[in-house]
């Protein structure tokens, strides 16, 4: 693969100690997701709702709960008859929708994920920590100081 020069990471999300998820920016890259963007606004408001087993592998469209947005996802679970779990592939982020929010989307909108996960390197948690409370607040103040900045750039 051929390295883009002045390709920058920005973090959009941290999700937990093994990891966050960064988009590529540069101005092709900001058009394809306002492109996409677009895409979806128009066809998912029409679309037809996810009911009875939901395909895992398959890319869907999800209302976002914060900014009622159509954005690209994966269901990872079925929590009920009426709700799942998804992964919004080109940021990051998961949340519970009820299944009226999750859409099928055409085949042209079904490529791979923007985003791209990365791991800390030399990140040592102590033996005798708790893990679930290390975790939450390392990955509160790992949100804090990276949230959309620059973390590197080659």
């Amino acid at each position: 693969p051929v390295l883009e020069r002045n390709f920058n990471k920005v973090v959009d999300t941290v999700q937990n100690l093994e990891g966050e998820s960064c988009q590529g920016s540069n101005m092709s890259r900001n058009n394809e997701i306002m492109k996409l963007s677009h895409a979806l606004a128009e066809v998912c408001p029409q679309a037809n709702s996810v009911f009875g087993n939901p395909d895992f592998t398959k890319i869907y469209g999800g209302c976002f709960s914060e900014d009622k947005c159509w954005y690209r996802c994966k269901v990872q679970q079925v929590i009920s008859d009426e709700k799942c779990q998804v992964l919004y592939i080109d940021y990051g982020n998961s949340e519970m929708l009820n299944r009226s929010e999750i859409v099928e989307i055409p085949k042209n909108l079904q490529f791979p994920s923007i985003a791209k996960k990365y791991r800390l390197w030399g990140l040592q948690i102590p033996p005798d920590q708790d893990l679930n409370q290390f975790d939450q607040v390392i990955t509160a103040v790992l949100a804090f100081l990276t949230f959309e900045r620059l973390i590197f750039q080659y």
